[in-house]
Protein backbone atom coordinates (compact mmCIF):
# COMPACT_ATOMS: atom_id res chain seq x y z
CA UNK A 1 0.00 0.00 0.00
CA UNK A 2 1.24 3.50 -0.80
CA UNK A 3 2.10 5.89 1.98
CA UNK A 4 -0.10 8.94 2.54
CA UNK A 5 2.69 11.13 1.10
CA UNK A 6 2.92 9.03 -2.07
CA UNK A 7 -0.86 9.14 -2.48
CA UNK A 8 -0.88 12.91 -2.07
CA UNK A 9 1.90 13.36 -4.60
CA UNK A 10 0.24 11.00 -7.07
CA UNK A 11 -2.98 12.99 -6.84
CA UNK A 12 -1.03 16.07 -8.00
CA UNK A 13 0.15 14.29 -11.16
CA UNK A 14 -2.30 14.52 -14.05
CA UNK A 15 -2.20 12.63 -17.32
CA UNK A 16 -3.19 14.39 -20.53
CA UNK A 17 -4.39 11.19 -22.16
CA UNK A 18 -3.40 9.83 -25.58
CA UNK A 19 -2.35 6.51 -27.08
CA UNK A 20 0.21 4.48 -25.15
CA UNK A 21 3.30 3.28 -26.96
CA UNK A 22 4.34 -0.39 -26.69
CA UNK A 23 5.89 -1.38 -23.36
CA UNK A 24 4.83 -0.62 -19.82
CA UNK A 25 2.32 2.27 -19.52
CA UNK A 26 3.71 5.47 -18.02
CA UNK A 27 2.37 6.00 -14.50
CA UNK A 28 3.87 7.98 -11.64
CA UNK A 29 3.82 6.75 -8.05
CA UNK A 30 5.56 9.62 -6.25
CA UNK A 31 7.69 12.75 -6.70
CA UNK A 32 10.14 13.71 -3.96
CA UNK A 33 12.34 16.81 -3.74
CA UNK A 34 16.01 15.88 -3.33
CA UNK A 35 17.32 19.40 -2.76
CA UNK A 36 19.50 21.86 -4.63
CA UNK A 37 22.91 21.51 -6.16
CA UNK A 38 25.08 23.68 -3.88
CA UNK A 39 26.50 26.98 -5.06
CA UNK A 40 30.25 27.58 -5.36
CA UNK A 41 32.05 30.28 -3.35
CA UNK A 42 31.10 33.90 -4.16
CA UNK A 43 27.98 32.78 -6.06
CA UNK A 44 24.42 33.92 -5.33
CA UNK A 45 22.65 31.91 -8.01
CA UNK A 46 23.02 29.91 -11.20
CA UNK A 47 21.08 27.89 -13.77
CA UNK A 48 21.56 25.06 -16.24
CA UNK A 49 22.36 21.85 -14.42
CA UNK A 50 23.02 19.45 -17.31
CA UNK A 51 25.09 16.37 -16.59
CA UNK A 52 26.68 13.16 -17.80
CA UNK A 53 28.78 10.26 -16.59
CA UNK A 54 32.48 9.72 -17.24
CA UNK A 55 34.84 7.27 -15.54
CA UNK A 56 32.49 6.54 -12.64
CA UNK A 57 31.89 10.24 -11.91
CA UNK A 58 29.12 12.67 -12.84
CA UNK A 59 30.04 16.04 -14.36
CA UNK A 60 27.51 18.84 -13.84
CA UNK A 61 27.51 21.86 -16.14
CA UNK A 62 25.87 25.23 -15.47
CA UNK A 63 24.90 28.09 -17.77
CA UNK A 64 25.21 31.40 -15.91
CA UNK A 65 26.61 31.72 -12.39
CA UNK A 66 25.88 35.08 -10.71
CA UNK A 67 28.61 36.34 -8.38
CA UNK A 68 28.96 38.81 -5.51
CA UNK A 69 31.98 40.43 -7.19
CA UNK A 70 33.62 40.75 -10.59
CA UNK A 71 35.13 37.53 -11.90
CA UNK A 72 38.69 36.75 -12.96
CA UNK A 73 37.82 36.04 -16.61
CA UNK A 74 36.13 39.14 -18.05
CA UNK A 75 35.65 41.29 -14.93
CA UNK A 76 31.84 41.01 -15.02
CA UNK A 77 29.59 39.76 -12.21
CA UNK A 78 28.32 36.76 -14.17
CA UNK A 79 30.41 33.78 -15.26
CA UNK A 80 29.11 31.36 -17.89
CA UNK A 81 30.01 27.69 -18.19
CA UNK A 82 30.86 26.59 -14.65
CA UNK A 83 30.89 23.00 -13.42
CA UNK A 84 31.48 20.45 -10.67
CA UNK A 85 31.91 16.71 -10.13
CA UNK A 86 29.92 14.29 -7.98
CA UNK A 87 28.94 10.61 -7.95
CA UNK A 88 25.72 8.87 -8.88
CA UNK A 89 25.45 7.58 -5.31
CA UNK A 90 25.52 11.12 -3.87
CA UNK A 91 24.82 13.58 -6.70
CA UNK A 92 24.34 16.59 -4.41
CA UNK A 93 27.82 16.22 -2.86
CA UNK A 94 29.22 18.50 -5.52
CA UNK A 95 32.96 19.11 -5.74
CA UNK A 96 33.07 22.55 -7.34
CA UNK A 97 35.56 23.25 -10.11
CA UNK A 98 37.38 26.37 -8.89
CA UNK A 99 39.99 28.86 -9.99
CA UNK A 100 41.41 30.03 -6.68
CA UNK A 101 38.45 31.08 -4.53
CA UNK A 102 35.83 31.43 -7.29
CA UNK A 103 34.24 29.21 -9.95
CA UNK A 104 36.38 28.17 -12.87
CA UNK A 105 35.16 28.53 -16.43
CA UNK A 106 34.56 25.09 -17.91
CA UNK A 107 34.67 26.11 -21.59
CA UNK A 108 37.20 28.90 -22.23
CA UNK A 109 36.38 31.97 -24.34
CA UNK A 110 38.10 32.68 -27.62
CA UNK A 111 40.23 35.82 -27.74
CA UNK A 112 37.50 37.63 -29.71
CA UNK A 113 34.78 36.64 -27.25
CA UNK A 114 36.88 37.72 -24.31
CA UNK A 115 37.69 41.06 -25.92
CA UNK A 116 33.99 41.72 -26.59
CA UNK A 117 33.08 40.87 -22.99
CA UNK A 118 35.81 43.05 -21.55
CA UNK A 119 34.70 46.00 -23.69
CA UNK A 120 30.93 45.60 -23.08
CA UNK A 121 29.75 42.62 -21.05
CA UNK A 122 26.05 43.43 -21.58
CA UNK A 123 26.55 42.94 -25.33
CA UNK A 124 29.20 40.27 -25.06
CA UNK A 125 29.18 36.50 -25.20
CA UNK A 126 28.20 33.59 -22.98
CA UNK A 127 28.88 29.89 -23.43
CA UNK A 128 26.05 27.69 -22.14
CA UNK A 129 27.16 24.06 -21.77
CA UNK A 130 24.74 21.18 -22.23
CA UNK A 131 24.79 17.44 -21.74
CA UNK A 132 28.06 15.63 -21.09
CA UNK A 133 28.39 12.91 -23.75
CA UNK A 134 30.32 9.73 -22.97
CA UNK A 135 31.41 8.69 -26.46
CA UNK A 136 33.42 5.69 -25.28
CA UNK A 137 36.79 7.45 -25.15
CA UNK A 138 39.10 8.72 -22.40
CA UNK A 139 37.48 12.15 -22.66
CA UNK A 140 33.82 13.15 -22.78
CA UNK A 141 32.33 15.64 -25.22
CA UNK A 142 30.62 18.69 -23.74
CA UNK A 143 28.35 20.51 -26.15
CA UNK A 144 27.67 24.21 -25.67
CA UNK A 145 25.73 27.08 -27.21
CA UNK A 146 27.54 30.26 -28.18
CA UNK A 147 25.29 33.07 -26.95
CA UNK A 148 25.35 36.75 -27.97
CA UNK A 149 23.90 38.97 -25.27
CA UNK A 150 21.63 41.90 -26.23
CA UNK A 151 21.97 44.86 -23.84
CA UNK A 152 21.70 42.53 -20.86
CA UNK A 153 17.98 41.91 -21.45
CA UNK A 154 17.98 39.32 -24.22
CA UNK A 155 20.18 37.00 -26.21
CA UNK A 156 20.62 35.13 -29.48
CA UNK A 157 22.06 31.66 -29.88
CA UNK A 158 24.49 32.02 -32.78
CA UNK A 159 26.47 28.78 -32.72
CA UNK A 160 26.94 25.33 -31.22
CA UNK A 161 30.36 24.06 -30.28
CA UNK A 162 32.02 21.14 -28.52
CA UNK A 163 34.81 20.70 -26.01
CA UNK A 164 36.64 17.70 -24.51
CA UNK A 165 37.18 16.99 -20.83
CA UNK A 166 38.80 14.20 -18.81
CA UNK A 167 37.74 12.81 -15.43
CA UNK A 168 38.14 15.28 -12.55
CA UNK A 169 39.42 18.03 -14.86
CA UNK A 170 38.48 21.64 -14.16
CA UNK A 171 38.64 23.04 -17.69
CA UNK A 172 37.69 21.50 -21.03
CA UNK A 173 39.63 21.85 -24.28
CA UNK A 174 37.48 23.68 -26.78
CA UNK A 175 37.25 22.42 -30.38
CA UNK A 176 38.45 25.38 -32.51
CA UNK A 177 35.62 25.40 -35.05
CA UNK A 178 31.93 25.58 -34.22
CA UNK A 179 29.90 22.48 -35.05
CA UNK A 180 26.86 24.44 -36.26
CA UNK A 181 26.77 28.18 -36.88
CA UNK A 182 24.05 30.64 -37.86
CA UNK A 183 22.38 31.16 -40.24
CA UNK A 184 21.94 27.40 -40.60
CA UNK A 185 19.76 25.68 -37.96
CA UNK A 186 21.65 25.04 -34.73
CA UNK A 187 21.66 21.43 -33.52
CA UNK A 188 22.85 20.71 -29.98
CA UNK A 189 24.24 17.15 -29.40
CA UNK A 190 22.48 15.69 -26.38
CA UNK A 191 21.89 11.92 -26.51
CA UNK A 192 24.18 8.92 -27.02
CA UNK A 193 22.27 5.84 -28.16
CA UNK A 194 23.24 2.67 -30.07
CA UNK A 195 26.38 4.03 -31.69
CA UNK A 196 25.04 7.48 -32.53
CA UNK A 197 24.97 10.93 -31.01
CA UNK A 198 21.59 12.64 -31.46
CA UNK A 199 21.25 16.42 -31.63
CA UNK A 200 18.20 18.70 -31.42
CA UNK A 201 17.31 22.03 -32.99
CA UNK A 202 14.32 23.71 -31.34
CA UNK A 203 12.35 26.86 -31.95
CA UNK A 204 9.00 28.56 -32.39
CA UNK A 205 6.87 27.50 -35.36
CA UNK A 206 3.67 29.35 -34.41
CA UNK A 207 1.95 31.22 -31.58
CA UNK A 208 2.93 29.39 -28.36
CA UNK A 209 3.89 26.48 -30.62
CA UNK A 210 7.44 25.27 -30.09
CA UNK A 211 8.97 22.11 -31.50
CA UNK A 212 12.28 20.35 -32.17
CA UNK A 213 14.00 18.68 -35.11
CA UNK A 214 16.47 15.79 -34.91
CA UNK A 215 19.94 15.07 -36.30
CA UNK A 216 22.48 12.31 -35.68
CA UNK A 217 26.11 11.39 -36.30
CA UNK A 218 28.22 8.31 -35.56
CA UNK A 219 29.91 8.49 -32.14
CA UNK A 220 33.36 8.77 -33.67
CA UNK A 221 32.25 11.80 -35.70
CA UNK A 222 30.37 13.77 -33.05
CA UNK A 223 32.57 16.83 -33.66
CA UNK A 224 32.37 16.68 -37.47
CA UNK A 225 29.61 18.78 -39.08
CA UNK A 226 29.71 16.82 -42.38
CA UNK A 227 28.90 13.57 -40.55
CA UNK A 228 25.45 14.70 -39.44
CA UNK A 229 22.23 13.60 -41.09
CA UNK A 230 18.73 14.86 -40.38
CA UNK A 231 15.38 13.16 -39.80
CA UNK A 232 12.76 14.22 -42.34
CA UNK A 233 9.81 12.46 -40.70
CA UNK A 234 10.39 9.06 -42.25
CA UNK A 235 14.09 8.64 -43.06
CA UNK A 236 17.53 10.23 -42.60
CA UNK A 237 18.96 12.72 -45.10
CA UNK A 238 22.10 14.83 -45.41
CA UNK A 239 19.97 17.83 -46.44
CA UNK A 240 19.55 19.95 -43.32
CA UNK A 241 16.57 21.93 -44.64
CA UNK A 242 14.51 18.75 -45.11
CA UNK A 243 14.47 18.04 -41.36
CA UNK A 244 10.97 17.73 -39.88
CA UNK A 245 9.68 18.51 -36.42
CA UNK A 246 9.62 15.34 -34.32
CA UNK A 247 8.49 16.51 -30.85
CA UNK A 248 6.43 19.52 -29.78
CA UNK A 249 5.49 21.43 -26.59
CA UNK A 250 9.11 22.25 -25.82
CA UNK A 251 11.02 25.48 -26.51
CA UNK A 252 14.39 23.91 -25.72
CA UNK A 253 15.57 20.39 -26.37
CA UNK A 254 14.03 17.77 -24.08
CA UNK A 255 16.21 15.18 -22.41
CA UNK A 256 15.65 11.80 -24.02
CA UNK A 257 16.80 8.43 -22.70
CA UNK A 258 15.87 4.79 -23.07
CA UNK A 259 14.07 3.66 -19.92
CA UNK A 260 14.48 -0.08 -19.28
CA UNK A 261 11.65 -0.18 -16.71
CA UNK A 262 9.13 1.18 -19.23
CA UNK A 263 10.71 -0.53 -22.24
CA UNK A 264 10.54 2.69 -24.29
CA UNK A 265 12.14 6.09 -24.74
CA UNK A 266 11.39 8.78 -22.19
CA UNK A 267 11.38 12.53 -22.90
CA UNK A 268 11.39 15.14 -20.11
CA UNK A 269 10.85 18.87 -20.65
CA UNK A 270 9.19 21.95 -19.15
CA UNK A 271 5.73 22.98 -20.29
CA UNK A 272 5.66 26.28 -22.19
CA UNK A 273 5.10 29.30 -19.89
CA UNK A 274 4.69 26.99 -16.90
CA UNK A 275 6.64 25.32 -14.10
CA UNK A 276 4.99 22.01 -14.96
CA UNK A 277 7.24 19.10 -15.97
CA UNK A 278 6.13 17.05 -19.00
CA UNK A 279 7.04 13.37 -19.41
CA UNK A 280 6.33 11.53 -22.66
CA UNK A 281 7.19 8.16 -24.16
CA UNK A 282 7.87 6.74 -27.61
CA UNK A 283 8.94 3.44 -29.10
CA UNK A 284 11.67 5.19 -31.13
CA UNK A 285 13.84 8.21 -30.36
CA UNK A 286 12.40 9.90 -33.46
CA UNK A 287 8.83 9.42 -32.22
CA UNK A 288 5.94 9.58 -32.59
CA UNK A 289 5.69 10.83 -29.01
CA UNK A 290 2.59 10.17 -26.91
CA UNK A 291 0.59 12.70 -24.95
CA UNK A 292 2.31 14.10 -21.88
CA UNK A 293 1.96 13.16 -18.26
CA UNK A 294 2.23 16.33 -16.19
CA UNK A 295 3.99 16.96 -12.89
CA UNK A 296 2.78 20.39 -11.73
CA UNK A 297 5.04 22.41 -9.48
CA UNK A 298 3.88 22.70 -5.89
CA UNK A 299 5.12 22.44 -2.33
CA UNK A 300 6.32 18.84 -2.73
CA UNK A 301 8.36 17.09 -5.37
CA UNK A 302 8.93 19.92 -7.84
CA UNK A 303 9.09 23.32 -6.15
CA UNK A 304 7.48 26.36 -7.72
CA UNK A 305 9.34 29.68 -7.95
CA UNK A 306 8.63 32.05 -5.02
CA UNK A 307 7.11 34.66 -7.37
CA UNK A 308 3.94 33.97 -9.38
CA UNK A 309 5.20 35.70 -12.53
CA UNK A 310 8.23 33.38 -12.85
CA UNK A 311 8.56 29.84 -14.22
CA UNK A 312 10.92 26.93 -13.73
CA UNK A 313 12.93 26.10 -16.86
CA UNK A 314 15.44 23.63 -18.27
CA UNK A 315 13.55 20.58 -16.96
CA UNK A 316 15.61 17.49 -17.82
CA UNK A 317 16.20 13.92 -16.75
CA UNK A 318 19.64 12.79 -15.57
CA UNK A 319 19.75 9.19 -16.94
CA UNK A 320 22.98 8.34 -15.10
CA UNK A 321 21.00 8.67 -11.83
CA UNK A 322 18.13 6.34 -12.84
CA UNK A 323 17.65 3.07 -10.99
CA UNK A 324 14.96 0.38 -11.31
CA UNK A 325 11.62 2.21 -11.39
CA UNK A 326 12.91 5.68 -10.51
CA UNK A 327 14.38 8.57 -12.47
CA UNK A 328 15.91 11.85 -11.33
CA UNK A 329 14.90 15.11 -12.96
CA UNK A 330 16.50 18.52 -12.58
CA UNK A 331 15.25 22.04 -13.21
CA UNK A 332 16.31 25.65 -12.87
CA UNK A 333 14.17 27.54 -10.35
CA UNK A 334 14.35 31.35 -10.34
CA UNK A 335 14.26 32.89 -6.86
CA UNK A 336 15.20 36.59 -7.04
CA UNK A 337 16.56 38.83 -9.80
CA UNK A 338 19.75 37.23 -11.16
CA UNK A 339 19.47 34.43 -8.62
CA UNK A 340 18.19 30.89 -8.77
CA UNK A 341 18.59 27.27 -7.76
CA UNK A 342 19.24 24.10 -9.71
CA UNK A 343 17.17 21.44 -7.94
CA UNK A 344 16.70 17.69 -8.28
CA UNK A 345 13.62 15.55 -7.72
CA UNK A 346 13.19 11.77 -7.73
CA UNK A 347 10.24 10.45 -9.73
CA UNK A 348 9.20 6.88 -8.94
CA UNK A 349 7.30 5.08 -11.68
CA UNK A 350 4.86 2.23 -11.29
Amino acid sequence: MKSAIALALTSAVTACGGTETPGRPLAIDSVVDLGLLPLPPKAIGRDGGMSGALGGKVLWTFGDTFLTEHNHVDNSSVLSATSGWSTAADPLALVQNLFGAEPAQLVPYTADELAANTADALNGYALWPGTVLDVGEATAVVSFQQIKRKSGSGFDSIGVGTARISVDATTATRTPALLFAAPEPLYVPQVVEEGFVYAFSCGQRGFLDFACKLARAPLADVETRAAYEFYDGSTWTTEIMRAAYMIDQTSVAPSISYNAFLGKYLAVSCKILSSTVLIRTAAEISGPWGEATEIPAGTDGVLAPPHADQYNYLCVEHPELASDASIVIGYSRPTEAFQGDVRLARVTLR
